[in-house]
């Protein structure tokens, strides 16, 4: 006689109970193990589940990563790499729901929003903000720094965010993992390709804030870049 599996029904149980309590009760490895229920049909989950974890150290970071990056872990294919990828975007434009009517009209403004919406990211990022003519949020779009090889790099992705969006002005942030909140020559360099981007489109650029998970700076604020001071 066979001795009984215990795991068969898993993911059954699994569902049920999401069903049932919804995300109360549920670690970060079972959300992202029921994730990957869905392209993953047969193998157990839990194992790539608990390799993300460690790798990009939380579920936020997990849902921060590109597709590239998810594929280096190992049980992750295309396939379930673009899958977590979306739903994280899902979830992004989900939350921009309730933040349409927010207002970025200030320095403050600016940085609580960064700091409480990307707390922290597992590489250094630079973030661009789309936002309307009455200065309220329009979008968000993050890419990883090394990313940004060389001005056209650069300045053609800033200008596709911006023709996208179709926004008059945009506001940007650096996330720096293990730097202090200050401007690094880099991240005035950067400042300088975006804003002249910006002008070449008809957009303003508002404000680059620079930050850490501990602290911001705001280049508005301080007057620096010649911003004007609020």
């Amino acid at each position: 006689m066979e001795p009984p599996n215990l795991h068969r029904n898993h993911r059954l149980r699994m569902r049920q109970s999401f069903i049932r309590n919804g995300c109360k009760g549920l670690y970060p490895h079972q959300l992202l193990e029921m994730l990957l229920f869905y392209t993953i049909p047969r193998s157990d989950t839990n194992p790539a589940a608990h390799r993300l974890l460690q790798k990009f150290g939380s579920l936020e970071n997990v849902l921060s990563a590109s597709a590239a990056e998810l594929e280096q872990v190992d049980g992750i294919g295309p396939v379930s790499a673009c899958f977590i990828t979306a739903a994280a975007e899902f979830c992004r434009r989900y939350s921009l729901r309730s933040e349409t009517d927010q207002e970025l009209s200030s320095a403050d403004d600016l940085k609580n929003y960064l700091s409480t919406n990307f707390p922290g990211f597992p590489d250094d990022r630079l973030l661009v903000i789309s936002i309307s003519s009455r200065l309220e949020l329009i979008h968000c779009e993050n890419v990883r720094l090394d990313v940004l090889t060389g001005n056209t790099f650069t300045a053609r992705y800033i200008a596709e965010i911006i023709l996208k969006s179709g926004s008059e002005r945009i506001a940007a942030g650096i996330f720096h993992t293990n730097q202090p909140a200050v401007p690094s020559p880099n991240d005035y360099y950067l400042t300088k390709i975006i804003a002249e981007t910006a002008q070449i489109l008809g957009t303003e650029l508002l404000d680059m804030v620079i930050y850490n998970k501990s602290s911001t700076f705001s280049m508005r604020e301080s007057g620096s870049f010649g911003f004007s001071q609020v």
